[in-house]
């Protein structure tokens, strides 16, 4: 009894609910033509009733709903902006890569203004009052050359002297022919080679050197020029192993107190260098021609006249260093901005007018010289052996 009476409830809150929904009640007595002119009198009644007018703050929220649409429609209409950039104002593509490339010219800008300092070695001045440098090696040859022609005259040197003494000129070629830190660095890796042998000369793993190994073609061969030369006349013998592999091979029969003279040439062995050739020359200042040294070079009016690449290069100049000026820098950046690019001669050019004012004594110089090999140099070209060598030097300053 219970339960039915329970299903009864749920049945009867259902039914007044359906029924709810339907609407207001209707008469049964009332015609369909009375329903409608109530329903039409209570529409007009709602629509007669007047609209209040927006608050001042209700419409300026609604102008600006309306000015936010109208910026929507017209970015729809619009070129869509490369992605990330909405609202920098950039619209198209071709916008996007002249800001990208001005940004990566200002960098490189930044970059090569404060950076390192620029290290420019150069033989002499852009205006020479020489042919050339030139140097000389008596060993070699009695001629006076620039230095890029001696590198081939000292090879070939070598080579021929190569049947007297092998293992003596391959390494003087080892310790001429290559920069020192690498021609150092080959020198200890054979002399552990060696070091190795002379400790244990029984021991045949010491006695072969694979030519594919990465340590040996990094330090000796082939990046080191004439190593192979000089173990080859250490006695060392080239093979070919079982895996078709090459092999330096020390025979059982070599001499190793000859080996160890090689190692020993080869710790000690120095190289040929080409000494600076000074090309003394004596010039004389004819009488009446000392003021018109100084106009000797004539140069053509458009010499000085600026060419509009010129004058734009001068514009960029000036406009860079506007900019420069304007950046917070620190001292060491400051300090790097004006030794950006610095100047290192490597050799000079040195006259000295002699007594009476007629005579000029040119030469030579190393930029790294002193002004005591200024002084040996003048004792050995104008005073003879017997002569006093007391002189004195005096600068264009009167100093």
């Amino acid at each position: 009894r219970t339960m039915s009476a329970i299903k009864k409830w749920f049945e009867d809150k259902k039914r007044e609910k359906k029924f709810s929904r339907i609407g207001p009640g209707q008469r049964l007595c009332d015609s369909s033509t009375q329903r409608n002119a109530q329903a039409a009198a209570a529409a007009a009644s709602s629509a007669s009733t007047p609209r209040l007018a927006p608050s001042a703050s209700a419409a300026r929220a609604g102008a600006a709903a309306l000015a936010r649409l109208e910026r929507a429609e017209a970015e729809k209409k619009a070129p869509r902006p490369i992605g990330g950039l909405r609202g920098s104002g950039l619209r198209t593509e071709a916008d996007v890569r002249q800001v990208i490339q001005q940004e990566q010219q200002d960098r490189q800008l930044a970059v090569d203004r404060f950076s390192e300092p620029v290290e420019i070695n150069t033989d002499a001045a852009p205006v020479l009052a020489v042919k050339g440098v030139y140097f000389k090696c008596p060993l070699v040859s009695p001629e006076s050359l620039p230095w890029e022609e001696w590198k081939p005259k000292i090879r070939q040197f070598l080579a021929e002297q190569m049947g007297q003494d092998s293992a003596l000129c391959a390494a003087v070629a080892i310790r001429t022919l290559n920069p020192a830190d690498r021609a150092e660095e080959c020198a200890q890796t054979i002399a552990k080679y060696v070091n190795n042998v002379l400790a244990n000369p029984g021991e045949q793993k010491y006695r072969r050197i694979r030519l594919g190994n990465a340590v040996f073609q990094q330090r000796v061969h082939p990046a080191c020029e004439s190593a192979l030369d000089f173990l080859l006349a250490c006695g060392f013998q080239r093979q070919a192993g079982d895996s078709g592999e090459d092999f330096l091979v020390l025979p059982p029969e070599a001499d190793l107190e000859a080996l160890a003279a090689a190692l020993e040439c080869l710790q000690t062995a120095e190289g040929i260098e080409p000494l600076l050739d000074r090309c003394t020359s004596l010039l004389e200042i004819s009488p009446g021609s000392a003021a018109s040294v100084a106009n000797r070079v004539a140069l053509p009016e458009d010499f000085y006249s600026l060419t509009p690449e010129e004058l734009e290069l001068e514009r960029l100049r000036l406009r860079q260093a506007a900019e420069s000026e304007e950046m917070l820098r620190t001292r060491q950046m400051r300090e790097r901005e004006r030794q950006r690019e610095t100047r290192r001669y490597r050799f000079c050019l040195v006259r000295v007018r002699l007594p009476g004012g007629r005579l000029i004594l040119q030469a030579t110089f190393a930029a790294t010289e002193q002004l005591a090999d200024i002084y040996s140099w003048l004792r050995d070209e104008c005073l003879e052996a017997s002569a006093a060598t007391a002189f004195r030097l005096v600068s264009p300053d009167k100093r």
